[in-house]
């Protein structure tokens, strides 16, 4: 069947079932239909913006695994069809600066093609891969990422170090310093390193051969940490080159480097908190970076920095500006900015202008409704991001740039409408509440969506990490609100003290601090909600959290009586023994003070905020979840804390898995994570059977 006969079939399926679904009852969404869900991501619009690239991920339960593809579809309407052709699993699409031909990542490996069709050609074929393209404005080159042996010249070295580990009967590991191991994996080695390449597959360099440190730094840092100049003979990365330091510092820079090779030059060696991410300007005349000034706070605010090239030295742009600089796109023309910002439970982009001389106006929000990501812009003022909320996962939404903002903004993309037709999916309902200190307090509820009038429903309290984080109006694939809702319970999410998006004052007030004002403003958010909300039932409650979260489950363990159930995934129990054995050690040398053995942090902190201290009070029948390969919070903390609750005789189930890191990520350990928090819930909030 054509691409253009299956458009239609699909699009004449869509409007007799979705109205159909409509006039039946809706109903809770189960995991294999929440795992059904597509997860749209990556709009990357034309240089035209005519055309529009952008990513589907699929889950396949029964396999286990996930897959995304590529589609094409043209921005005014018609048939998509995937790209570059329905055999080929495409992700990380990248259009050329002229149109014609578009570079992705399929097998591992970088693949160029032309978009009127023809065969695709093979770019690389390297030992350690290859990701992350970004074309050079020029078009003569494409760089991208590639794990290495920083002292191998070539990649024959780096397969045959790659062949004799894995021939090698010893898998014994050895360490002479610290970050041998990172979140979920342990140092094998290799370093990610910055390479380009012509589009016919020629000339492909190492930029930063022997660079024993990560471009950009790992483990999340994507290809927003590299850029070229406008004249494509030079490129700007992020890097972290502090040597043994590297385990308690936050001093990332920014580096220049020739495409031609050379040595790489810091340009931001002043600040010593971290610097990232380069954009350079149209025009060429100034870099745009994010930059913390606190050196070992990695959640300090991200400012908005501006550099003039010829100068190199960076002002903040946006100083009297209380949110971060997440993400920003420059227009074509030079003189706007798109700022990618959180604020108030949401992810929203504000628009800025520059005058001549580079002095940027106040932020004006222009997308703001819902949770916003991933934008892309085009030459003629077209935009195209991942629009997503608490009830419906991401779609690409498009608008065109113009004086007003963002104008005649729509969805463009339906992959979840008619399957979401099916499901009772609760809106966040906003609320504010007193917190500690008089702080004025965000937090959300959810009914559950078997809600009647008159009924009452069991709550849960969902707490998140970070500590320096949020929970956003926003469709997760981890921790979703609509696959704890659906349990029949009435959610209250809260976003206490230490959460980003509220101005950094906020943010500054939960280190050195842990158990104290969140905790107040938790038990002040929970009480305000039930009483604005006589359906709620106090006496049938649960409280979760993952991370500091599952520190604040921990907390809480030791602290009140009132909830007749906890989950804590992945939360710090000891933090003297977390200190020693977590790898990031600016993140609890800043929020504890310092080491154990500094005898200030020892007895402001470490004996008086840590969760093991107050073992003797549980009482609370506690799931506590953990993965084995979580290097951030060790496993053993949740082994810690489910001893201690056994050994007093408290009811506690214990779930570790032995492939997963600190979150749980592959399906089938995600549908058992969710049927054991359900089981959990079900036996102490509505006497539901335990699985």
């Amino acid at each position: 069947m054509s691409v253009l006969r299956r458009s239609f079939v699909a699009a004449l399926l869509l409007a007799l079932v979705v109205p159909f679904v409509g006039a039946q009852s809706r109903r809770p969404i189960t995991f294999e239909e929440f795992a059904a869900a597509k997860i749209v991501s990556d709009p990357q619009l034309s240089p035209d913006g005519q055309w529009l690239l952008y990513a589907v991920r699929s889950t396949d339960l029964t396999a286990n695994r996930r897959t995304t593809r590529t589609w094409l579809a043209p921005v005014g309407g018609g048939a998509a069809r995937q790209f570059p052709n329905e055999q080929t699993m495409a992700s990380e699409a990248r259009w050329s600066p002229d149109g014609t031909s578009v570079v992705y990542g399929s097998g591992g490996q970088l693949w160029i093609a032309p978009v009127s069709g023809g065969a695709p050609k093979q770019l690389t074929n390297l030992t350690g891969g290859a990701s992350g393209p970004v074309w050079s404005p020029t078009g003569t080159h494409i760089a991208f990422v590639s794990a290495v042996y920083p002292d191998c010249r070539d990649d024959a070295c780096n397969a045959a170090r790659e062949k004799a580990k894995e021939a090698s009967k010893v898998k014994a590991r050895i360490a002479d310093d610290l970050m041998f191991r990172h979140w979920n994996a342990y140092d094998e080695g290799t370093r990610s390193h910055l390479f380009v390449v012509k589009p016919d597959g020629s000339d492909l360099r190492d930029l930063v051969p022997g660079a024993t440190y990560d471009v950009p730094p790992g483990p999340f840092g994507g290809s927003e940490g590299y850029a070229f100049m406008p004249d494509g003979q030079r490129m700007l990365f992020t890097a972290k080159d502090q040597g043994s330091a590297d385990a308690w510092t936050t001093d990332i820079n920014v580096y220049g480097v020739a495409v031609s090779g050379g040595s790489a030059r810091v340009l931001t060696a002043d600040n010593k908190g971290a610097d990232q991410n380069p954009v350079v300007l149209p025009h060429g005349r100034m870099l745009l970076y994010a930059s913390q000034r606190r050196a070992g706070f990695e959640a300090d605010k991200w400012r908005l920095m501006g550099a003039e090239l010829a100068g190199m030295g960076g002002r903040e742009l946006l100083p009297t500006w209380d949110r971060n600089a997440d993400g920003y796109v420059a227009a074509p023309d030079g003189k706007t900015l798109l700022v990618l910002a959180g604020d108030i439970g949401r992810d929203k982009y504000f628009r800025v202008t520059l005058d001549a001389a580079g002095k940027a106006s106040a932020p004006q929000p222009v997308i703001t409704e819902h949770n916003n990501t991933q934008l892309s812009i085009a030459k003629n003022g077209t935009v195209a991001w991942i629009r997503e909320s608490a009830s419906a996962p991401g779609e690409v939404w498009i608008g065109t740039l113009d004086a007003s903002g963002v104008s005649g903004q729509r969805q463009f993309t339906h992959e979840n409408d008619a399957h979401l037709a099916q499901f009772t999916l609760p809106p966040l309902e906003d609320y504010w509440f007193t917190g500690a200190n008089g702080v004025k307090i965000h937090g959300w509820v959810m009914k559950p969506p078997q809600f009647e009038a008159g009924k009452k429903f069991p709550v849960l309290l969902l707490i998140h990490g970070g500590p320096q984080g949020a929970w956003l109006d926003a469709w997760s694939t981890r921790w979703n609100y609509q696959m704890f809702a659906t349990g029949g319970y009435g959610l209250v999410v809260l976003n206490p003290t230490g959460s980003t998006g509220y101005g950094q004052k906020l943010t500054d007030g939960v280190s050195k601090d842990w158990g104290g004002k969140v905790y107040v403003d938790i038990m002040n958010g929970l009480n305000a909600a039930l009483k604005a909300n006589p359906w709620m039932d106090s006496t049938r409650m649960a409280a979760a959290g993952g991370s500091y979260g599952g520190y604040m489950v921990n907390w809480i363990a030791g602290h009140t009586n009132r909830f007749k159930a906890l989950v804590s995934h992945a939360g710090p129990f000891n933090l003297e023994h977390m200190y020693s054995a977590t790898e990031e050690l600016w993140f609890p040398e800043w929020e504890y003070g310092g080491p154990f053995w500094n005898p200030a942090a020892m007895a402001t902190q470490y004996r008086k905020f840590s969760p093991h201290l107050y073992a003797k009070n549980f009482k609370t029948p506690t799931l506590v979840i953990h993965g084995e390969l979580d290097y951030r919070v060790p496993y053993t903390e949740g082994l810690s804390m489910f001893t201690s609750l056994r050994r007093q005789g408290v009811d506690a189930r214990l779930v570790v898995y032995p492939d997963e890191g600190h979150w749980i990520l592959k399906p089938q350990n995600s549908q058992l994570w969710y049927r054991e928090f359900h089981g959990w819930l079900g036996k102490y909030l509505t006497k539901g059977p335990v699985p």
